[in-house]
């Protein structure tokens, strides 16, 4: 499956790419549901490409439409725009999908994990 962000980004484990005597059971899924259970394996990995793709195509598109330099948005003590709370979340996402990031690091999995904390702070103002 064609996936042009993580693509780009050289993200090579993914969900998508498990292919095996199952593929009829999940096509068959996709039909239904529209996703297939590969994608409950590791929701936390799933989701995290799914933020990205969708940050960048957000940044890409809507970003020709909002002003993702307004708004002001408290986290950690700081005040960001929306535009700096995206680049930080898709900073700390690539980090993730690389080689370098290691969960057993304490400061590494707590950085990587701030992902969802900034996420629940901008989420609101994610339309366009």
């Amino acid at each position: 499956m064609k996936r042009k962000y993580l693509d780009d980004l050289g993200v090579k484990k993914r969900w998508d790419q498990i292919n095996d005597e199952r593929e009829k059971r999940w096509k068959k899924q996709r039909e239904t549901y529209g996703f297939d259970d590969r994608e409950t394996w590791n929701l936390d990995s799933a989701f995290y490409e799914w933020l990205y793709e969708r940050l960048m195509m957000y940044k890409e598109i809507g970003g020709k439409i909002v002003n993702l330099d307004s708004g002001k948005f408290e986290y950690g003590g700081k005040i960001y725009s929306q535009a700096e709370l995206i680049d930080e979340m898709l900073k700390r996402l690539e980090f993730n999908f690389s080689d370098k990031y290691n969960d057993w690091e304490e400061d590494q999995y707590k950085y990587v994990h701030e992902i969802e904390k900034m996420w629940a702070v901008v989420l609101p103002a994610m339309w366009w």
